[in-house]
C-alpha cells in the first residue's frame, strides 16, 4: 500500500502501553501496533526509498532491520521500563563490529516528530578521528560545515565535554569538536503534516540537502576502523 500518513490513535496507543507497561496489554494489542506503527513506517520506508539510495546504494532496505522495537532491551539499563512511547526507522549500511555507523534517520516522540542524520553510537576512537579530520580542514568536513550552515532547519546535537578538546581551533569549529555524539537533527511539533503524509517531499529534499554531513560522517568511520583520518 501507498504510503498515507500515520494515525493519532497510534500515538496514542504508544502512549498507554508504555504507562501500562504491561505484557498481557501489550499481546493483546499486537495487531493493533503492526497496523498503526510498523505498517505506516514500512509503507514510509518504500515510499521514500529510491531517493535515499541516490544519497547511499549501500543503505538496508528491510523494513524489519530499520524498524525499532516497542519492546526495550532492559539487560543493560537502569530504566527498566519494558515499553517505548516513541518509534523510529533508521536508514544505515550494514551493521559492523561495533555497530558504531551513521545513518538517517526519522521518529515519533509523544510531542514531536523529526528526522535527521547522525551515529547509531559511536565510539571515542571515532570521535578522535572526527577531530582530526577537522582540524585539518579535510574537504569532506568542509563540505559537511557548509552544508549545515546553509541548512536554517537543521540543529547540531549532542552532549559536549566540560572541557574543550582543541581551544585553539576556530571559533566555529568549537560545536563539532567538543561533542560526546554527533548528530544534525530537525523537530516538528505540528503534527498534522504526519497524520496527513504530506511531509514526504520537504523530507527527502532535508535529507539531500544534508548529505554531505552524511558523507562525512561516513569518512570518518572508514577511516576509524583503518585506524585514522586518511
Amino acid at each position: 500500500m501507498a504510503f498515507s500518513g500515520f494515525r493519532p490513535e497510534g500515538l496514542d496507543l504508544l502512549i498507554e502501553n508504555r504507562l501500562k507497561n504491561s505484557k498481557p496489554f501489550y499481546d493483546a494489542h499486537k495487531a493493533d501496533f503492526k497496523r498503526l506503527i510498523q505498517q505506516p513506517m514500512a509503507e514510509l520506508i518504500q515510499e521514500i526509498s529510491g531517493a535515499m539510495q541516490e544519497i547511499d546504494p549501500l543503505f538496508i532496505l528491510v523494513p524489519s532491520k530499520m524498524i525499532s522495537r516497542v519492546r526495550r532491551d532492559t539487560r543493560y539499563t537502569r530504566d527498566k521500563t519494558l515499553y517505548r512511547d516513541h518509534t523510529w526507522c533508521t536508514f544505515g549500511r550494514p551493521k559492523d563490529e561495533y555497530d558504531s555507523r551513521p545513518c538517517y534517520y526519522f521518529e515519533i516522540m509523544p510531542d514531536s516528530w523529526g528526522y535527521g542524520s547522525g551515529y547509531y553510537k559511536v565510539t571515542p576512537h571515532e570521535l578522535a578521528v572526527l577531530r582530526e579530520f577537522i582540524l585539518r580542514e579535510d574537504k569532506r568536513f568542509l563540505e559537511a560545515f557548509s552544508a549545515v550552515q546553509r541548512s536554517k532547519k537543521f540543529s547540531l546535537y549532542g552532549e559536549e565535554f566540560k572541557r574543550p578538546k582543541a581551544p585553539d581551533a576556530k571559533a566555529e569549529y568549537q560545536p563539532w569538536l567538543n561533542k560526546k555524539n554527533i548528530g544534525l537533527s530537525y523537530s516538528c511539533y505540528d503534527f498534522q503534516p504526519l497524520f496527513a503524509g504530506t511531509f514526504i517531499d520537504e523530507m527527502v529534499r532535508d535529507m539531500k540537502a544534508i548529505a554531505p554531513f552524511y558523507h562525512f560522517l561516513c569518512a570518518v568511520h572508514e577511516a576509524s576502523k583503518r585506524g585514522g583520518a586518511s
